[in-house]
């Protein structure tokens, strides 16, 4: 008698999610497309293959979906929408379905220096919100940034991720890719946010060049060869100018202490002139992060709609419930505030030296050059707290003499392919983050950017926009109401 042949694997019954079918298979999980029936949309899930058999495997587990869900508020982060352990006790992520990775555009297309260069921008503030609430990714590859048609970049399996308070150096090289690790990962040295800034370097490198730099063969080659590899000089890029490649030479430095911090890699990036971007000065000083918080293999993760504030939350492997909400700040403003006659505007080519003439509140030490477009304002602007519907932001505008949240210290116009009504689409655009940066911010008031100053950007109203309002305003405050009269004119 002979046993009949082994059928297809049963498909998961994970409560609430219907329809499902397998969408990728890897070392360390298979991911499903599935359909959420509560609001009717497509999902991907991703179910690990070992089931959580030890204490140690719960742990990590619940370390993984906290850390993901804490991240998954940033634009260019997956969404995380919940997770939870099967009966079977295999653990489970229900996220968000994109169209595909940059693995897949490498090896068909590989990327010019502009969308590079775009994505390293998107994916490096992605890291320096991880990095700032004490999470490593430790996997940053082209298979792990993900695309959609409304979303050019967005980075994910934070499978790796853990507090680097409570980090654990046993789940690195057995997981890790090769092609995209640092050498100090291969010494077993603790993880650091370094390791993740040389990883997106050697992956920007890869979607330009259709392979990893130093690569030589689709295998992975032995851990003595590999060392070697090390020592081999990063070379050019046929059309990539050296400018761009220097940035990512400087990421892939063999020495930890040498690459520049996430934010720094972002703010670089931003300032390399290509296309558009090609009259841009060099890159202010890294500005304060802004009021947010911030799958085995290839993990595809319902195609990104326009992003408001979102609400990821996810249920852990231990049944604990965790609500995280994103709720960006900012504000807007359209058109010149009304004053007693047009005042003239000291634009980014102004040379004068002096401060701005103003019918309001004269910023003292807006002088010279901004970076990229921005201007100085001709006056001070104040407004009050933050609200945000949908993808739009808003703020009344109050008087300077009382209480309030924000003020205007430097002003720019979004470039022509840019959403303009789209808060977090303006909020990301590396010509936005040039202008409204800490060194302008000093530049234009004087001020030291300390840690007690918040940092947001306006963009004008739907209805602005609508009538050709393409000026965005850049905003300084320390909190809900803690302004009280003029600070930045003072």
């Amino acid at each position: 008698m002979t046993d009949n042949p082994p059928g297809p694997l049963p498909l998961p019954a994970v409560p609430g999610l219907t329809d499902f079918e397998v969408f990728a298979r890897g070392g360390y999980a298979t991911v499903y497309r599935a359909v959420q029936q509560s609001v009717g949309r497509d999902v991907a899930v991703k179910i690990e293959n070992r089931a959580l058999d030890s204490e140690r495997d719960q742990e990590r587990f619940l370390r993984e979906a906290r850390a993901a869900g804490r991240m998954s508020s940033h634009p260019h982060v997956v969404d995380l929408f919940d997770a939870g352990v099967l009966p079977d006790r295999h653990p489970y992520l229900i996220m968000e379905l994109c169209d595909g990775s940059y693995a897949e555009r490498m090896r068909t297309s590989p990327l010019g220096p502009v969308e590079a260069r775009d994505v390293g921008v998107k994916i490096a503030d992605a890291l320096a919100h991880a990095h700032a609430a004490g999470v490593l990714h430790r996997d940053v590859k082209p298979a792990n940034i993900l695309h959609s048609h409304f979303n050019s970049a967005v980075l994910a399996d934070f499978g790796l991720a853990v507090l680097v308070e409570a980090r654990d150096s046993t789940v690195t090289t057995d997981v890790l890719t090769p092609a995209y690790a640092p050498p100090e990962m291969f010494r077993h040295d603790p993880p650091t946010p370094a390791v993740d800034v040389y990883a997106l370097c050697a992956t920007l490198y890869a979607i330009m060049q259709g392979k990893p730099p130093r690569w030589q063969a689709d295998r992975n080659p032995s851990l003595l060869a590999l060392m070697e590899l090390f020592g081999r000089p990063i070379p050019e890029l046929p059309g990539v100018p050296t400018a761009l490649v220097d940035v990512l030479r400087d990421g892939m430095a063999n020495d930890p202490a040498a690459r520049p911090t996430a934010e720094e890699l972002r703010d670089r990036l931003a300032a390399v002139p290509l296309g558009p971007a090609a009259t841009v000065s060099p890159p202010a000083p890294r500005r304060p992060a802004a009021d947010h918080d911030v799958p085995a293999d290839h993990n595809p993760t319902v195609p990104r709609r326009r992003r408001g504030p979102r609400l990821p939350w996810f249920l852990g492997g231990l049944g604990a419930v965790a609500l995280l909400v994103a709720v960006g700040a900012g504000s807007w403003y359209a058109g010149r505030h009304p004053g007693d006659g047009p005042t003239p505007e000291t634009r980014g080519t102004a040379t004068t030296g002096t401060p701005v003439p103003s019918g309001g509140i004269a910023l003292p030490g807006c002088r010279g050059r901004l970076p990229g477009d921005g201007r100085c304002p001709t006056e001070l602007e104040c407004f009050g707290p933050v609200r945000v519907r949908g993808t739009h932001a808003s703020a009344d505008r109050v008087p300077c003499a009382g209480r309030h949240t924000w003020e205007s210290y430097a002003l720019g116009d979004l470039p022509a392919a840019t959403t303009v009504d789209d808060y977090q689409t303006v909020k990301a655009e590396p010509a936005v983050r040039l202008v409204c940066a800490a060194g302008t911010f000093t530049q234009t008031t004087g001020l030291a950017a300390g840690a007690e100053w918040k940092f947001e950007v306006l963009p004008p109203t739907p209805e602005a926009a609508a009538g050709g309002e393409r000026t965005y305003r850049c905003l300084a405050g320390k909190g809900a109401g803690a302004l009280a009269g003029p600070t930045l004119g003072r």
